[in-house]
Formats: structure tokens, sequence, C-alpha cells
């Protein structure tokens, strides 16, 4: 595809790069160079300086032939006038961040349709939904998302008290509970195992589970241990920006008891009067270890820390876990985090905002893009998503009769309406959607299996 990327800071450049390595032709466009300049020139990525709403400066970019057009840039009128233009164009895959919930209202008949939009995301929305997905249970460390809605794979880290600790897959005998799901792969230190029936799960093995959501709630039910589950705790939040307020919304009508820390004055006044009623907001620094004392972090559930500073959300959550923090969530924004903070042993979860949002992006974008997640990048490997096409050799074939490269592990696929747990036996028909975990060496050798249809 060719793709015009409007916006050139972190997430424009993320993005960007992102889908230059997946083969897709890239024009990224700011109006400032230097922004332009920081992508550096490893990448063949066409780079165009000037207004995303001028018409001279889209032909430049090759709007009259672009396949799709993502507006990231951190000016939402921008955003929105821009995906207007390229719709005019005959663009049809649109994708606009915006920044607040009232730039559409459905109520009064101003719809995504009437800007050209096909598709909107919110950086602040995705992130929330990402940190409230972990927030009931310690011992899962994300939840990924895919195209289909009712489909779903948990990061789960085996404690100590696990049912799971020290048993061998083929030898787990929960009956239904592990025939529809699928365990895609496990992290065990620094190795990065493609799971098999000998495979041993060791104590903070990471494991991915796959299969329908309630699937997979179910079996992370089972596979965890009561003191893990965590029902609507105290929840300790610092940062009362846009993110901040909508996680202690969120968590609050939820029945969260809610702590709020925000160190600016001014943004802690003006958040005061629209706070609901059980959040309690307090004005400090949230690496200040009396201010955290006093705000009950050494007998809360949950630590986040959702404010701007990256370094200080860093900070806050290591202190919070030693002085007692049951579970801590960091969420950054640079992309040079993105590969460190999972890392981290004393932040159980790391969240990018950025790389929350690349995600959401390229969800939208559908079958044969590679999805990045934070804890397998470490390990050179990514999720991948493939469709059958009737080019595929693979059409029409049982599982157990398709020649795949070695240490390859088919997740899940999903069939229309249905989401399934792929076994020996299962089918591939067309349109069906793969889902599988790649290096990038099994990833180029995939590829020749699951062509595209011919134009």
């Amino acid at each position: 595809m060719k793709i015009i990327v409007i916006g050139a800071g972190e997430l424009g450049r993320l993005l960007a790069k992102t889908l230059c390595e997946q083969g897709h032709d890239v024009v990224i466009l700011d109006s400032d160079y230097e922004e332009l300049e920081r992508l550096g020139d490893k990448l063949d990525i066409q780079r165009i300086c000037g207004s995303c709403t001028s018409i001279e400066t889209l032909k430049k970019a090759g709007i009259e032939t672009t396949d799709a057009l993502i507006a990231v840039s951190g000016d939402e009128a921008a955003n929105i006038l821009s995906c207007q233009l390229a719709s005019r164009f005959g663009i049809k895959q649109t994708i606009c961040r915006l920044f607040r919930s009232d730039s559409i209202s459905e109520k009064d008949g101003i719809t995504h349709d009437d800007f050209g939009i096909w598709a909107t995301f919110s950086t602040p929305e995705s992130s929330v939904r990402k940190i409230f997905e972990v927030l009931n249970n310690n011992a899962v460390l994300e939840k990924i998302r895919f195209g289909h809605p009712d489909a779903c794979m948990a990061i789960v880290r085996i404690s100590s008290s696990s049912q799971l600790l020290g048993m061998r897959l083929s030898d787990i005998a929960c009956g239904s509970i592990f025939e529809n799901v699928r365990i895609a792969a496990v992290l065990h230190g620094s190795q990065f195992l493609i799971p098999h029936g000998n495979t041993i799960l060791g104590s903070d093995d990471k494991i991915y589970i796959a299969g329908r959501r309630d699937h997979v709630e179910t079996c992370i039910e089972w596979v965890t241990s009561p003191s893990e589950q965590i029902k609507h705790g105290r929840i300790v939040i610092a940062g009362a920006g846009v993110t901040g307020m909508m996680l202690a919304r969120k968590a609050a009508s939820s029945g969260y008891d809610v702590r709020l820390i925000e160190p600016n004055k001014r943004i802690a006044e003006s958040v005061l009067d629209d706070l609901e009623s059980g959040i309690i907001l307090m004005h400090g620094d949230p690496t200040d270890e009396d201010l955290l004392d006093e705000a009950g972090v050494s007998a809360a559930d949950v630590f986040v820390s959702a404010a701007d500073d990256d370094e200080n959300n860093i900070l806050s959550c290591i202190i919070s876990k030693r002085l007692g923090a049951g579970k801590v969530v960091a969420l950054t924004h640079k992309p040079e985090y993105i590969r460190i903070v999972p890392t981290m042993d004393l932040i159980d979860c790391g969240f990018s905002a950025t790389l929350t949002s690349v995600n959401t992006i390229l969800r939208f974008l559908g079958g044969g893009t590679l999805r990045l997640d934070a804890n397998l990048m470490n390990f050179g490997a990514r999720l991948a998503e493939f469709n059958i096409s009737s080019r595929s050799p693979l059409l029409g074939k049982a599982l157990k009769d398709c020649v795949l490269p070695p240490c390859t592990v088919l997740a899940l696929i999903f069939r229309k309406n249905e989401v399934i747990t792929p076994t020996g036996t299962t089918c591939l028909e067309l349109g069906d959607t793969v889902i599988t975990i790649v290096t990038r060496d099994t990833a180029k050798r995939l590829e020749p299996l699951f062509p595209k249809e011919r134009s």
C-alpha cells in the first residue's frame, strides 16, 4: 500500500518506520523540518515539508495515487481537515487522531462520514483501555486486541502460587479450559520459546494465552491464584491530565477506591470541581515518599503513573513498589522506553502510549500487518496477521497437512464471526485470518504461503 502519514512527532515517526519495515510505500508530511530529520536516513521513507491542509502539498506527497492517509499530528483540526481533503481525492482509508471526544457528535447528526473519516482513535482512550484491562489481576501483564472483537491474547506471569508452576504442557489436565485456548508463546527469562508438549513452566515465565475473550478470562482465573485477583481495591494514580482523569473516572465508576496525585498546582485546581465522589485528589510530587505514604501507596492494590513526564513515571513506580504497592503500571510516551520498561524488575506493567496508538492503527489496516509487542520486541518477534486468499497453497488443507516453517504456532483463526482455536484437524478456508507469533525470519518464510488476491 501507498500510505501518507501526517505528523512527524514521536507517534508519526514510529508509525512510518513500522509501516516501511512491513513493505509499505510510506510518505511522511510535517511542517517542521527538524521533526522530519529525526527519522534518519536508514529507511526508504519520502519526507515532505509543508502544511497538511495545503492541496498543493498533498499533491506533492502523492495524494492522487495513495491508498491510505493517517493523520496523527498534534493539531486535531489539521488532522480532521487533511482526512476530509483526502476523502475528496477518493481515499477510503482515512484514519484520524482525535484529542477531544466532542469533535464528533452523533446525537447532533455530526459523524465521521461528514468529514470523510474512515476511523478515529484517541491516544488517552487507547491507553486507559490498555491499563484498565490489567487492573483486576496481578498476574496479567497485558491484553492484546485484534480486529475481531471477541478475540483476545493475554500475557500472564506464572507466579509461585500458580497451578501451572512446574507443569509440563502435555500434562495439563484441566479438560475444556485449555481445549478452548492456545498457549502461543513462552518468555522464559532471556529466552523466547515456541511451546510444545515438553515445555515446563517455571516461576516468572510469561505465557501468551490466545482464544475467544470469555475462554481466555476463564483460563486466567484457573491459572492464577485467588490472592492475585483484585476485586475493586485501592488504586493510586499519578497525573491528573487527560489520561489520568479518564482512568480515575473509569476506576471510580467500577468501584475502586481512587487516590489521584497531581504535581502541578494549576492542573490540580482546574480538575478539582470535575472530580466524581469517591476520588481523593492530592497536590504534590509523586516521587516524594512521604506524599506516596500519605496517599496510602503501601496498602494500594495498584499504582499507576500516567503523567506526561516519562522519567518521573518510571521513578514513582519503582518507589511505590518498594513502599509495598501490589501492582505498579508505568505509562510512557517516548519510543526509547518501549523495550526498556517491560524488562525492569520493579515495574509489573510497562505500557507505551505511542506503541498502543501504533497498534490501534495497524488493527484498523487489517490483514497482512505485523503487530508490535513490547515484550516480544526484545526477542525479535512480533504478532502477525495473514489472510487466506484463493491463491494460498494452504487453502482447504488441514493444519496437520500444512508444511509450515519450523517453530510456527498458529494462535488463532478468524472466520467471519467465529474465533477458532486451531487444532491439527482445522481446515483453512477462503477469507480466514490467521494470527501467529513470528520472528523476522519466520515472517519472510510464511509470506509465500499467504499471497494476496490479484487485483
